[in-house]
């Protein structure tokens, strides 16, 4: 197949159509959120702390979470960006239709805006890359049907999305064909917010970072401005975000899990540095001192970050005690590696690392088909589809980003697959038209999922957290609940309860006590209980994390319960509702025998 490159004269308006479209069906799922069910413990939590900053509850450094009690004091350690465009819809529009309606309109809007945002930005990544009409329209489409587009549907509300369509705006502006300053500006400001919003991004900020450098080393004096432009803007986007956003300036910035000191001198050091490079020598003309330049410059802000904070080089869950590691964080969906998705779910696992390690293949046959001179921004594309690849088999989380660019892969080669099919025609070309497409696509890497969909589709899905499941625990009085692990996001969110455990690795003394009474025998259960000021105890029956306790300690106070032998020291406060698995609360009877 020969590469066809796109002409300046290719319509806009079937991508606009077509994200329009996909915008508009995604929107006709945003039922739920509307009614004020969100997808996740992490987006209910963003909509509380939302909550709370619009009330005054907390101010705009503070990101603790008052209601949830555990030893550590509800620290956090979110960004405040999010919260930023969430606030300000319900700010206009609460007093029209009220506050309840104005979250779940903001609940929608922000990611559909989102999704839009990052359409718009995979469609421009495209046309810079030279895909063709057919190539960028398949780009969309397989975005749409990847793992990555569950961070932008209604609902969703975490820092996922805001964070995907930083880095890919951020490569939508390395790719500009003009190598403009504005690109610079975007790039340089892409960066420090994409850290700022969630440190899980460090690794596509590493790799923006890096691709300047290598643009210039490759291409030399027609990359000086731009790397200058860049520089600068990198130190104060660094600066302002490092001061401005949540937890602001000082000491609490000395922590690894976040956007901290060592990250902020890092990017400073940086930044200074491609500036000095690019002021000092900008004609330097050998690509071995452009090179050698590029090599102190990234020295020096791997030192500068080493040096301010060395543990940030390990493991960002090296604190946590492996109990913990065993009893909760394995059990994190998006914490799991390739081999524990794998053994939990086959289809499923070939579906995140197929379409991933397709994307890998896809970049690699793009850069190898380049036009003249179009062959260093697909190994750019090549460079993000391989760590994204990378990361995705440590953790899971990482497949929104190799997804994404696996779409954008995959394409570039689906549009020279349909080139070769339109200029040849016949069924030959047809077949490898057809073939390529289910190749480099999700649906081929969805088909075993689809086929094994009747087994998982008889399992019944317990709800322990929607609003109706939680009418009648919220109309009762403000009490302190002691909670699973799973349940103290919802119960603050849905309810005016205090929870004691909420699956938040900043506390982690709170979730090794509820891993120690869960696990441990029914007698002393109630006796730990007490000690955390708990006074009533929330169940939810076939609740996966309890399932989960009681297989693995068989004579435990999970298991107990999962059983339906409740201790008679558990009271029943609200009954059973009238649904199969609704979350029932009892009063912890402290004096009873």
């Amino acid at each position: 197949m020969q590469p066809s490159r796109p002409s300046r004269e290719t319509p806009l308006w079937p991508l606009v159509l077509l994200g329009a479209l996909a915008v508009l069906i995604f929107a006709l799922q945003a039922g739920p959120a509307l009614g004020g069910d969100l997808r996740g413990n992490d987006d209910m939590m963003r909509m509380q702390q939302v909550r709370d900053l619009m009330t005054g509850e907390r101010g705009w450094y503070d990101v603790s979470q008052r209601r949830l009690l555990t030893p550590e004091g509800g620290a956090m350690h979110w960004s405040r960006l999010p919260d930023l465009f969430i606030a300000g819809i319900v700010f206009l529009l609460q007093p029209l239709i009220g506050t309840r309606m104005a979250e779940g309109v903001a609940a929608t809007l922000w990611p559909l805006g989102q999704l839009a945002w990052i359409l718009g930005a995979v469609a421009l990544c495209l046309r810079r890359l030279g895909a063709n009409l057919a190539g960028q329209m398949a780009g969309l489409f397989f975005f749409c049907i990847s793992f990555a587009v569950f961070n932008v549907i209604p609902g969703r509300i975490d820092h996922h999305g805001l964070g995907l369509a930083l880095t890919l705006t951020g490569f939508a502006a390395l790719l500009s064909p003009e190598r403009s300053s504005r690109s610079a500006i975007i790039a340089g400001l892409c960066i420090p917010l994409m850290l700022s919003v969630a440190i899980e991004n460090l690794p596509a900020a590493g790799l923006l970072l890096g691709a300047f450098g290598l643009a210039w080393i490759v291409r030399g004096e027609t990359e000086t401005n731009r790397i200058r432009v860049a520089g600068s803007t990198l130190v104060v986007g660094a600066l302002l975000t490092y001061v401005f956003d949540a937890p602001g300036a000082g000491g609490v910035r000395a922590v690894c899990d976040a956007y901290g000191q060592s990250h902020f001198v890092a990017l400073l050091v940086a930044g200074a540095g491609l500036f000095a490079i690019s002021t000092v020598m900008p004609h330097a003309r050998e690509w071995q001192n452009r090179l050698i330049l590029m090599a102190v410059a990234g020295i020096a802000a791997l030192v500068s970050f080493i040096a301010i904070n060395p543990s940030c080089l390990g493991d960002p869950y090296s604190g946590i005690a492996e109990t913990i590691r065993s009893g909760w964080l394995r059990g994190v969906g998006e914490a799991r590696s390739a081999p524990t998705v794998f053994a939990d779910n086959l289809p499923l696992a070939i579906f995140y690392f197929g379409f991933g390690g397709a994307g890998v293949a896809a970049s690699v046959y793009a850069a190898v088909k380049a036009p003249t001179g179009g062959r260093l921004p697909r190994i750019f594309l090549l460079g993000f589809c391989l760590a994204g690849f990378a990361l995705s088999l440590w953790q899971l989380r990482a497949a929104m980003l190799s997804h994404s660019f696996a779409a954008i892969a995959g394409g570039l080669v689906t549009g020279l697959a349909f080139s070769h099919w339109y200029t040849r025609r016949g069924s030959q070309a047809a077949l490898i038209f057809v073939l390529t497409a289910l190749l480099v696509s999700p649906v081929g890497w969805r088909l075993p999922r689809l086929i094994a969909a009747d087994d998982a589709s008889s399992e019944t899905k317990t709800d322990c957290t929607s609003a109706a499941a939680f009418a009648q625990i919220g109309a009762a009085p403000r009490m302190v609940v002691f909670t699973p692990i799973d349940l103290g996001a919802p119960l603050i969110y849905h309810t005016r309860h205090y929870a004691t455990a909420a699956p938040y690795h900043r506390n982690p003394e709170a979730l090794g006590r509820a891993l120690n009474i869960y696990t441990g025998p029914v007698d002393v259960a109630r006796e730990k209980m007490a000690r955390t000021g708990a006074t009533h105890l929330l169940y939810c029956p076939g609740l996966n994390e309890l399932e989960t306790y009681a297989e693995r300690a068989p004579d435990s106070f999970a298991a107990a319960l999962e059983r339906g032998d409740i201790p008679n020291w558990l009271v029943p406060m609200t009954p059973p509702g009238d649904r199969q698995g609704d979350p029932v609360l009892y009063t912890i009877a402290f004096d009873r025998n």
